[in-house]
């Protein structure tokens, strides 16, 4: 006996990042998902499929106009499309399925198949499970479009979720006679560039005239940025300025606010910028690890002291040592709660991040030399810079990174030598920024310099420096 399903629906779910694909992949399905329980078929309108070129449907099959295709056993496993992870049946054709297994599919509209409208699929037996899509997690058939289930037929645990692209561009890391170009990734949002002067202006009227409700807050250090959605779509944050020189200019190449004013920044994806793409194409890693492509803020110090003037909670016990760090404790808090969404926070692993002591920081061994920490998010270690073998090659040029205009609205410092023009920052300009690794003494933590260079004598209270978060992806 096989039950026709005449079910009308159609669920859209936001995509997370959209980029020139080399990489699909999806976010877990939300709680809410979860407990919806909602059905594995999903009969709704024409997505746009008939117009897509067949290289975006169909993974392992593509059933032309009036052709048909059984498939009697065997296994299709781990494709990728935009429609029908596995198998597109076209206008007029037909599919059917008396055996085997289709598992561990993607796409945006039928996890492991795509009916189109005139097409018929049958599934008289076999295994569709495991499968993952934005609609239709595992089969998605447009109106007019037929499906046939056999009560013999096996469907089940099939997902809901949402695209995570990965760019198979990449961007010039560093100065660009480095040659040194990595894949890219866009996760999250934070407040990056400046609004220009005239939105400033239209944006800070539009504020005290509306009292508009906060969508979300961003804090660096005591200072408190809020984000607003304008009427253009997008999303602002707001907050008084703290530049460490009113000479620097913002990427559009105006003077940046001075310090006390208001500002605005508008609210955008996060480019990072992967480090071990090579390692995890070839499956011996499990996991991405990424880290910012800019310097997202400054005026977060590594570690003030339990005196600290402003009341930044700290402690002047081993400051440092990253397992006590401010800045730790901002990333992995303020920082991860504000710039990620709850579905974005359950692909964000907790790494075990090795760590050294004072004085041992360019050998071998000196992330296992100190004390270990868990952490959602951290920053790399001057080992991870310093090593030859690594993926900085110990090269300065490499090394270079520029500040986001947020991060100079946030006390950091940017160097404009014509010299050291940096291609993440076309209007000119490196920043200092962190490490993780304690320095030469105890008032002392490493860093890259403005020219690239590592450093081991930066006291712990500064706060002029930028802030470039790495963390890794459970996908």
């Amino acid at each position: 006996m096989k039950k026709k399903y005449k079910i009308i629906l159609s669920i859209l779910l936001p995509i997370i990042c959209i980029t020139s694909v080399c990489l699909s992949f999806l976010l877990p399905k939300t709680k809410a998902e979860k407990e919806n329980n909602l059905p594995q078929q999903i009969i709704a309108e024409d997505t746009g499929a008939s117009s897509a070129g067949k290289d975006q449907k169909g993974g392992a099959v593509y059933i032309e106009n009036g052709a048909s295709y059984v498939m009697r056993g065997g296994t299709i496993a781990g494709m990728v499309k935009t429609y029908g992870g596995a198998v597109y049946i076209a206008s007029g054709s037909t599919f059917t399925m008396e055996a085997g297994t289709i598992t561990g599919c993607q796409a945006k509209y039928g996890g492991a198949i795509y009916v189109a409208s005139g097409g018929t699929c049958n599934i008289n037996g076999g295994t569709i499970s495991g499968n993952f899509t934005e609609v239709g997690p595992a089969i998605y058939v447009e109106n007019g479009g037929t499906l046939n289930v056999s009560e013999e037929a096996v469907i089940e645990n099939n997902e809901y979720a949402k695209y995570l692209v990965v760019s198979s561009d990449t961007i010039v890391v560093g100065n660009p006679s480095a040659n040194f170009n990595l894949p890219y990734i866009d996760f999250g949002t934070y407040p990056q560039t400046y609004a220009g002067s005239d939105m400033n202006t239209t944006l800070e009227s539009w504020y005290n005239s509306n009292s508009p409700t906060s969508v979300n807050t961003y804090v660096v250090r005591q200072r408190t940025w809020e984000a607003y959605e304008y009427t253009d779509g997008n999303v602002y944050a707001r907050g008084l300025s703290l530049p460490y020189n009113t000479s620097h200019t913002y990427l559009n190449g105006e003077t940046v606010i001075a310090s006390g004013s208001a500002v605005w920044f508008k609210v955008e994806p996060i480019r990072w910028i992967i480090l071990n793409y090579d390692a995890y194409t070839a499956g011996t890693d499990s996991e991405l690890e990424i880290m910012s492509y800019l310097a997202l803020t400054g005026d977060i110090r590594f570690n003030a002291s339990s005196t600290d003037a402003d009341g930044t909670a700290g402690t002047s016990d081993d400051p440092n040592q990253w397992v006590n760090s401010e800045l730790r404790t901002w990333l992995n808090s303020t920082f991860y709660t504000s710039a990620f969404t709850s579905d974005e926070q359950e692909i964000i692993s907790t790494t075990t991040v090795g760590n050294n002591i004072t004085g041992n920081y360019s050998s071998a061994t000196s992330n296992t030399t100190g004390v270990a920490t868990e952490d959602k998010v951290y920053l790399l270690s001057y080992w991870d810079y310093y090593n030859s073998a690594g993926l900085f090659t110990n090269t300065a040029t490499k090394r270079l990174c520029s500040p986001t205009d947020f991060a100079l609205g946030n006390h950091c410092f940017k160097y404009t030598n014509t010299s050291y023009v940096t291609a993440t920052y076309p209007s000119g300009g490196t920043c200092y920024y962190w490490t993780r690794s304690a320095g030469s003494s105890a008032s002392y933590v490493c860093y890259v310099d403005i020219l690239g260079d590592l450093n081991r004598t930066n006291y712990v209270t500064n706060f002029n420096f930028g802030v470039r978060p790495a963390l890794r992806l459970s996908i």
